[in-house]
């Protein structure tokens, strides 16, 4: 064990998943699928993560976040990870997806959909698509099931992420009051057909419609499993604020405030007790509002790094 290791703080599975902003459930699937860590284990047999592997952990989620499938970056080093978000970041070119890669659609439940070049998969049910031993990657899932309740919308969670899907359709007859406002919560798309056997083309041909007008930075990737990773830690953005500034306001300072302010009130949201199933939604609720917010401000703050001709990936030297 090397030095680094005895001495840094080490994470259960639950503390290094809730720190990498994901559920416990997508960690595992990720580590058993596609082998992206390899945490120190302790004598009695429990997963010991690294402040090292909550960071890779977090830039894998980041990069899943800009639409990049988690099996072809599994694996790749810390710094090919590093480089692979800063391209990514700076890439102008991705303001939309090519429908061909937005338009791969998995199907649960629904049965024959006749010809479709869209779906690239099908499944029966819930528990075929999560036993599945090579899952299929997708941008995009449609879950038929007979009624929706909580317990089903997390398992539609855990497939969704398992394939990699940012945009979820749930097609239902029946469904409790509380499974549907989860489901809304994490970005679904609610569909109440109890038809949906019988219009199953119709269903997937607006779905693919849908995927086609989403961008990977945008309602694309919403899901709670999803959220976006910070683009400026607190120490950087104070160094933004401390640069010489042509602009004639402190727009950069109020900027830079918001975001940690909001950021701070994200994780007071996660971290809030919750004395009932609809209280944890609404923490739920307001962590993600939080989490979009920070990332409108961000990219408010980018704007005004361009116009200042600032490099924000590598903030320039402090004027005296």
């Amino acid at each position: 064990m090397s030095k680094q290791d005895a001495t840094s703080r080490q994470y259960r599975s639950g503390e290094a998943a809730k720190l990498a902003r994901m559920p416990a459930a997508t960690l595992r699937i990720w580590e058993q699928r596609y082998g992206v860590i390899s945490p120190r284990t302790s004598a009695s047999g429990q997963r010991l993560y690294s402040d090292e592997d909550v960071h890779r952990l977090r830039l894998l989620k980041a990069l899943v976040g800009r639409g990049h499938a988690i099996g072809s970056i599994a694996r790749l080093e810390g710094a090919a990870l590093e480089a692979l978000l800063t391209s990514t970041a700076r890439d102008k070119g991705a303001a939309a997806l090519e429908p061909e890669a937005v338009a791969s659609i998995v199907t649960v439940g629904l049965g024959d959909v006749g010809p479709n070049d869209h779906v690239t998969d099908r499944f029966d049910s819930l528990d075929a698509l999560l036993q599945c031993g090579a899952p299929p990657s997708a941008q995009g899932l449609i879950v038929r099931v007979a009624s929706l309740h909580a317990e089903t919308v997390e398992q539609i969670a855990e497939a969704a992420a398992r394939i990699g899907a940012g945009s979820v359709m749930v097609v239902f007859p029946f469904g409790t009051r509380q499974a549907m406002e989860l489901a809304t919560l994490q970005g679904m798309t609610l569909k109440k057909r109890p038809d949906a056997l019988l219009h199953a083309g119709e269903l997937v041909a607006e779905f693919s419609a849908s995927l086609q007008r989403r961008t990977p930075d945008g309602a694309l990737r919403r899901g709670l499993w999803l959220r976006s990773q910070r683009r400026f830690d607190d120490a950087t953005l104070a160094r933004l604020v401390r640069l010489s500034t042509t602009i004639a306001c402190e727009c950069p300072k109020h900027l830079a405030e918001l975001v940690m302010q909001l950021s701070a009130f994200e994780r007071y949201s996660d971290d809030c007790l919750s004395r009932s199933p609809d209280d944890a939604l609404l923490h739920r609720h307001l962590g993600d509002t939080a989490n979009r917010a920070v990332r409108m401000f961000e990219d408010a703050l980018v704007e005004v790094a361009r116009q200042e001709g600032w490099d924000v990936m590598e903030p320039p030297a402090l004027t005296s």
